[in-house]
């Protein structure tokens, strides 16, 4: 783990964190939708809001994820799964991303046509994401 600090873009909000030495890639439609393209996040935990608490905004995007954003600039800032008890920080926002890869691609089968990493990483269909990440039907949420 290495101890990372990131910001938005207009710099009200800031925080640190503990992150992993990879990039996960996601593209399931809101991802393209809340990142304009894919989503890269950065395996994190310890992640503590250092500046501007009060202009972090959270919104649930899904029935196990929730993403953080700037409410001034808009900048992503985390994506997190408090069931699973992960979280990603976005991979634009920190401010050192010396020694991160990609590793994982999620949602391989949404990727748009003519996207490709270069890096050889695992990678998961909808499907197997679907299975691996959301809750079993009849789990209280």
């Amino acid at each position: 783990m290495t101890v990372r600090t990131g910001q938005c873009m207009c710099g009200k909000v800031a925080y640190r964190a503990e992150t992993e030495d990879r990039v996960s890639v996601c593209y399931c439609k809101m991802c393209q939708r809340w990142a304009s393209g894919v989503f890269m996040g950065v395996p994190a935990s310890d992640f503590a809001v250092t500046r501007g608490e009060d202009r972090l905004g959270v919104v649930k995007s899904s029935d196990w994820a929730e993403r953080g954003f700037c409410k001034d600039c808009g900048s992503n800032l985390f994506y997190r799964m408090p069931e699973h008890g992960s979280q990603s920080v976005a991979f634009g926002s920190l401010d050192d991303t010396s020694g991160l890869r990609p590793r994982i691609q999620f949602f391989v089968d949404k990727r748009p046509e003519g996207f490709a990493l270069a890096a050889d990483t695992k990678e998961m269909t909808e499907a197997e994401c679907m299975a691996f990440f959301a809750p079993e039907e009849g789990d209280v949420q």
